[in-house]
């Protein structure tokens, strides 16, 4: 598929604040210190890279999207752009139906193509063994088939909005006590008939392994489309830390006190396992 440059985002390159000053969300809250580009690949994806791949010899690890139902990528311009800013490559497919996770494995796979490909601006720029996937309501079991079904491609997993059993279709279903990757849930306070407290608390108890969970208070079932809302700053420092070793980013969900479990603006924080 060929691929046609849309643009480059003004997001800018920007100086992070000062960390004595501010806090873990905070300091992830905002644009990271890449400016943005984004192409269209035909009509299948949509990806929001670092405009100066592989800069400084920077290797860019990949988030594969998914969206939620009936959802495009369009609609989630604020996480897909913010991510990008931090030095991900992030690649989003335009099916609106991304539960199985297999539309998210292909996406992912193209990427991981494309650092092969001689061609391809990515050539040597991302680093393929740290690859995530990140989705929406449906997409968020998306992820959670994406990271079981990918025989170990995925290494960070974040399920947003994660729908509780009984909204989970057949064909959609996921298993979290298969995951073998670091996970973190992140749903809303006002979210409480698809993706309540206590699915969230039933999925982060059935994970064997590493795993985080939080509720960000007032959110809604939707907020993370358009600007992304509250969810940017933990989401980013989450991705930082497990595929980019970023130990600042760490100790907002490891470590004595996690700086998330002591936030005024979210509540049901938890975490076990965490390296």
């Amino acid at each position: 598929m060929k691929l046609l440059v849309a643009g480059v985002l003004s997001l800018g390159i920007m100086v992070s604040p000062a960390r004595a000053a501010d806090t873990i969300e905070s300091h992830y809250g905002v644009a990271g210190p890449w400016a943005v580009a984004t192409a269209d690949v035909g009509t299948a994806y949509k990806l929001y890279y670092p405009a100066d791949l592989g800069a400084g010899g920077f290797k860019h690890p990949i988030v594969t999207w998914g969206n939620g139902t009936n959802a495009v990528p369009t609609q989630y311009p604020g996480v897909l752009g913010r991510l990008a800013s931090w030095g991900f490559a992030v690649i989003a497919s335009t099916d609106m139906t991304t539960g199985t996770g297999s539309e998210m494995i292909a996406a992912a796979t193209y990427l991981v193509d494309r650092n092969a490909d001689t061609a391809s601006v990515f050539y040597g720029k991302l680093d393929v063994t740290k690859v995530g996937a990140v989705g929406h309501s449906q997409g968020a079991g998306g992820s959670v088939n994406t990271a079981t079904k990918s025989g170990g491609l995925i290494k960070s997993v974040v399920p947003i909005a994660l729908p509780a059993p009984i909204w989970v279709g057949s064909g959609d279903k996921f298993f979290v006590d298969q995951l073998t990757c670091p996970v973190l849930f992140l749903s809303g306070t006002n979210d409480g008939l698809i993706s309540p407290h206590s699915a969230v608390l039933g999925y982060y108890n059935a994970v064997p392994g590493a795993a985080a969970k939080a509720m960000l208070k007032g959110a809604g079932h939707n907020t993370i489309q358009g600007t992304g809302g509250g969810f940017l700053g933990y989401l980013t420092a989450w991705l930082m830390y497990t595929l980019q070793g970023d130990s600042y980013a760490r100790g907002a969900f490891a470590g004595a006190t996690p700086e998330i479990g002591t936030n005024a603006s979210w509540e049901n924080a938890a975490q076990k396992n965490l390296p």
